[in-house]
């Protein structure tokens, strides 16, 4: 069983990746050139032939098991989000994420632009769309550790928004998206909107700095192996 995600990156570190995934791959197969060499694979037939092949198998599984071998992308890139999560003492034991929360649309909660590569007007730098597939236990740790790591952060900018609300920028764009950007109507409600003072405001970047998102882990994950 595996899970996938699906991640923007930096096109740079896209290629980047590629070369240690196909320096990986190459390492492999020779370790399993040499494998099957040594077990005479060539010159065997039948059911000696076959044990020969499920012993190199075997073999195969243990080293990547430990961690020596990575003959694919999302093995290299298992073993570095592993090691992210272990820095970050992210690989506790963490309850399920909530029913509710479960593949929950859109963005968590607090996660602005500093988390895609942009700022508030600017366009996005994470361009290159990176899938991966990690084994279930691992795609699980990843889910759990970042929800339950938010948990507290997410609660405090909920209450922050009850506080102040959507403010008059928020209105204003929301206004627009709705066709009514120049109407007087979006004017006046946008005027009426609750305006933070300069300390909420900071208090409120701050909460959002705190949140970290599935992909800042994996991008993280990528940057340790480059």
């Amino acid at each position: 069983m595996s899970r996938q995600f699906v991640v923007a990156l930096e096109p740079e570190d896209f290629e980047a990746l590629e070369k240690v995934a196909t320096l990986a791959r190459s390492v492999e197969r020779a370790w399993l050139k040499e494998a099957r060499d040594k077990e005479g694979i060539s010159f065997l037939r039948g059911k000696a032939a076959s044990q020969a092949r499920a012993r190199v198998r075997a073999r195969l599984a243990g080293m990547r098991q430990a961690g020596k071998l990575a003959g694919t992308r999302d093995l290299v890139l298992a073993r570095a989000i592993r090691a992210e999560l272990k820095a970050r003492k992210m690989l506790g034991e963490y309850p399920p994420v909530p029913t509710e929360h479960v593949g929950a649309p859109g963005r968590p909660v607090g996660a602005g632009p500093q988390h895609y590569g942009r700022g508030e007007e600017d366009p996005t730098t994470l361009t290159a769309r990176l899938a991966v597939r990690l084994p279930d236990d691992l795609g699980e740790q990843l889910v759990r550790a970042v929800h339950w790591k938010n948990a507290s952060v997410v609660e405090a900018l909920w209450e922050w928004q009850e506080r102040w609300g959507d403010g008059p920028e928020v209105v204003m764009r929301e206004a627009s998206r709705n066709g009514m950007g120049g109407s007087l109507l979006a004017f006046l409600v946008a005027s009426m909107a609750s305006r933070p003072d300069p300390d909420s405001i900071l208090q409120r970047a701050e909460l959002q700095a705190q949140i970290i998102t599935t992909g800042d882990i994996i991008r993280s994950a990528v940057h340790r192996l480059l």
